[in-house]
């Protein structure tokens, strides 16, 4: 599971939690909350030197290490040597991406690898940081706040947008470096055609982010109901 993923559901959890009341004081007591808190907010801190690194390593390296999508085939042993009748009725082949050391890489697969760690980054963070509040207003007097609401957007929102921006960078960077690892010289293609990798999105990152923006909507009507009834006992 990568980092956004883990962490955006992290965030979710504990925006339910918070939404049905298991967080409150009376039920965990304050210190698991703090305990979250506090572990959420070191790890943002380690996220931020870890980008930092990451940004400065894509520019001073000699040798990145990404993801590189290549085509991947089957490599059938012939009949004679197998040791069943089993065949393969009809070929395929498949994108996949391999995690390769490349050196010699130009200066824009460089930008794009510093702007994917950026945002990665500023996701992770962004999500760390509301996971931090989450827990922080689950043991407040008033659990639901305006505040809470719009932080829950604002993360949705980040997480929505910023994993399709990280992944058009990381996609655009690996297109970039396959195009220099596996196309030919002009000279050099008689005979055969150079086939630039495709670009898939993984939506889970993007619908979870919608779904922290629903819950902002449910913590609102509970901090109007907590505000209607403050008072009543």
């Amino acid at each position: 599971m990568d980092p956004i993923t883990l962490v955006l559901l992290v965030g979710l959890g504990f925006a339910v939690l918070l939404v049905a009341g298991i967080g409150s004081q009376r039920r965990t007591g304050p210190w698991l909350p703090r305990l979250v808190a506090g572990g959420a907010i070191v790890l943002a801190l380690l996220n931020v030197v870890g980008g930092i690194v990451g940004i400065v390593g894509a520019f001073a390296l000699e040798t990145l290490t990404l993801r590189v999508p290549v085509i991947a085939t089957a490599e059938i042993p012939p009949a004679e040597l197998r040791a069943s009748d089993a065949d393969v009725a009809s070929g395929g082949t498949e994108q996949v991406a391999m995690i390769l050391s490349v050196s010699g890489v130009d200066g824009l697969s460089r930008v794009l690898v510093a702007a994917e760690v950026a945002i990665t980054t500023a996701v992770i963070v962004t999500l760390l940081v509301m996971v931090a509040r989450l827990a922080q207003q689950s043991i407040a007097p008033e659990p639901f706040s305006p505040r809470l609401g719009r932080l829950l957007v604002i993360g949705g929102s980040v997480l929505a947008a910023g994993s399709i921006a990280a992944q058009a960078a990381a996609a655009l960077s690996g297109a970039r470096v396959h195009e220099q690892l596996f196309a030919l010289k002009p000279d050099a293609m008689t005979g055969s055609s150079y086939f630039p990798p495709f670009w898939s999105v993984d939506l889970v990152p993007i619908g979870v982010g919608l779904a922290l923006v629903v819950v902002a909507g449910l913590i609102r009507n509970g901090e109007r109901l907590q505000r209607d009834t403050s008072g009543l006992v």
